[in-house]
């Protein structure tokens, strides 16, 4: 039994005693009048002592489910003041060890539900508050808030150098492209919007490594927030500890919004980073979700995918979640092996003198999948669920004007000795990066 588990099991039966004690003492309390007469000097005391019981197992249950974590917490903040002074004393809250902690600890919800004046946000490429925050921004503007952005500039020198430790593969700063696309779409729409109490999003790009990534909540007021990195980008695959820290006298907070200023000056405005034409430059962003759907045999028909579990070894992909047909494989799929028939659909609203300028594709498969453009069957097969960068397939010469389907033939190999359905799971991710001239 694990330290969670014996915490669970020892706080459910305490709640247990806690009631069986309440209602020992209840029962004896109204049994009384039917043990004892009236008349008995050992009705009244028996009644209280009932009542003290019954008193008593309240109290227990009260304490168990309210005052015991109160408690604990404040003994926890207690303690971290006495244990770690430095930490306190310098302005920080938390620390966090990498990315997926720091982002089970903060979600982008919480952290800008009581922001007042100014969000500002820095980083390599920012393609997941591109994509995934868009939204969230929009209406953080459209409420008063400033929003400041800083990204890489993906025409810088460093850009290239970290392309060529990739083994020449332009993922990085194909993200970068795709964020400032996006946040430039995003920038068109906010100011088509009539309120004069809207506030401003505001792009930058830096172009040089950032000496941290961060975000920062009304940094100039007294309750302000960064949350930073410690440390630079140095690649996808090495962790990038940060911590959280709040305005303290002579603490880390001044530290980290000098150095949030100073990259801000030194950035650039942009407004389109195209070389062509940018201002005709349009940009659709597809991602393997919910809007992905799946073949079904027995129906005869398309359905919704579902997100499904993602295995631990398996490389995510920003903005994209992993999907199947189910939240996981069957025990026999897992023995036997597993293929299905995935899509997704998009219109590409092109007239008669547009056209496409790039079209990318990435991906990943568990374990490998056959691509299909608008009936045109690819001989390659692709996979690579745990491989550090994903499979990139140009395509723009296979889509078209209008309506297109992208099919996915996803295959999950046996493995006769699987003992569980995570034994042997299956699932593909995407992110369709297209760009085209009306």
């Amino acid at each position: 039994m694990t330290k969670a588990n014996l915490k669970s099991w020892v706080h459910d039966r305490m709640i247990f005693m806690a009631v069986l004690i309440f209602s020992i003492g209840g029962a004896c309390y109204i049994a009384a009048g039917k043990v004892f007469s009236h008349e008995s000097i050992w009705l009244h005391p028996f009644k209280e002592f009932s009542l003290l019981i019954s008193m008593i197992g309240v109290v227990s249950f009260g304490y168990e489910i309210f005052l015991r974590e109160l408690n604990f917490n404040e003994y926890k903040r207690a303690l971290e003041e006495i244990v770690n002074p430095d930490a306190v004393r310098l302005g920080v809250t938390r620390f966090f060890k990498n990315r997926s902690e720091l982002g089970r600890a903060y979600s982008f919800e919480a952290l800008f539900q009581d922001v007042k004046k100014e969000i500002y946000i820095g980083g390599s490429s920012l393609l997941s508050i591109a994509t995934n925050s868009r939204d969230l921004l929009h209406d953080k503007v459209i409420s008063g808030i400033t929003v400041k952005l800083l990204l890489m500039d993906p025409n810088s020198p460093v850009v290239d150098l970290i392309t060529k430790q990739a083994s020449g593969k332009a993922t990085f700063k194909n993200e970068i492209k795709t964020s400032l696309l996006l946040l430039q779409k995003l920038q068109d729409e906010i100011e088509e919007i009539k309120n004069p109490k809207k506030g401003e999003l505001i792009v930058k790009t830096y172009d040089m490594i950032p000496s941290h990534s961060f975000i920062a909540i009304d940094s100039e007021s007294p309750n302000g927030l960064i949350v930073a990195d410690i440390g630079p980008y140095l690649g996808r695959n090495l962790p990038r500890p940060s911590m959280a820290v709040v305005k303290k006298k002579n603490g880390m907070f001044d530290y980290w919004q000098e150095m949030n200023d100073l990259m801000w000056k030194e950035g650039k405005c942009i407004v389109c980073e195209s070389n062509e034409e940018p201002t005709k430059i349009k940009t659709l962003l597809l991602v393997s979700g919910k809007e992905t759907q799946y073949y079904n045999k027995d129906q005869d028909s398309w359905l919704p995918a579902t997100i499904c579990q993602m295995n631990p070894k398996w490389r995510s992909m920003k903005g994209s979640q992993w999907v199947w047909v189910d939240e996981s494989v069957s025990l026999e799929e897992a023995k036997t092996g597993s293929r299905n028939k995935m899509r997704t659909q998009l219109e590409i609203p092109i007239n008669g003198k547009g056209n496409i300028v790039r079209a990318e594709l990435f991906i990943r498969s568990d374990d490998n999948c056959r691509i299909s453009i608008n009936g045109a069957n690819q001989t390659q097969s692709y996979g690579g669920s745990e491989y550090p960068d994903p499979f990139i397939v140009d395509i723009a010469s296979l889509l078209k004007p209008g309506n297109n389907d992208i099919t996915f033939e996803v295959n999950n190999f046996a493995k006769p000795t699987a003992q569980s359905p995570e034994d042997n799971p299956a699932g593909l991710i995407y992110r369709l990066h297209i760009e085209y001239k009306e």
